[in-house]
């Protein structure tokens, strides 16, 4: 089965993760924190996400057995967001990945990390990133 990735959390991720769950997608979340998955599973019913703890300043990074086809990165900050990016560029070289982000200057850098869309936002509201990506090229 497909899965999706969701790194970053901020409040944007966290609507998104709601969208995947009304429409039952099957899903993971990246964090790097403890802290952070505690967070997530606060906001979101802990029983019903996969939370995956991956070290992003390692130099060896191990591979998840998971098949991911789709990766969205939510920027946080832009360091956490290109390592994120390199990461998952790096585990799943053919998934597609979005980054979304709210600020306009580091679309060329997501790009030249390999990044296959940037989607700038200012809202809160995401569920348009599901059919926008169904209508992505498969890799």
């Amino acid at each position: 089965m497909e899965t999706i990735a969701v790194a970053g959390f901020n409040e944007i991720s966290v609507n998104f993760i709601r969208q995947l769950l009304y429409r039952q997608l099957p899903f993971v979340v990246l964090t790097n924190s403890k802290l952070e998955a505690k967070r997530i599973a606060e906001v979101v019913d802990a029983s019903l996400v996969k939370v995956v703890r991956v070290r992003t300043t390692a130099r060896a990074w191990s591979i998840p057995e998971l098949p991911i086809v789709k990766v969205y990165i939510f920027e946080s900050s832009l360091p956490l967001s290109c390592r994120y990016l390199r990461y998952c560029r790096s585990q799943w070289a053919n998934a597609h990945i979005c980054v979304i982000t709210t600020n306009w200057h580091p679309k060329a850098i997501y790009k030249a990390l390999g990044a296959d869309q940037i989607v700038y936002t200012q809202g809160e509201e995401v569920g348009f990133l599901l059919s926008f990506a169904e209508q992505a090229p498969d890799l």
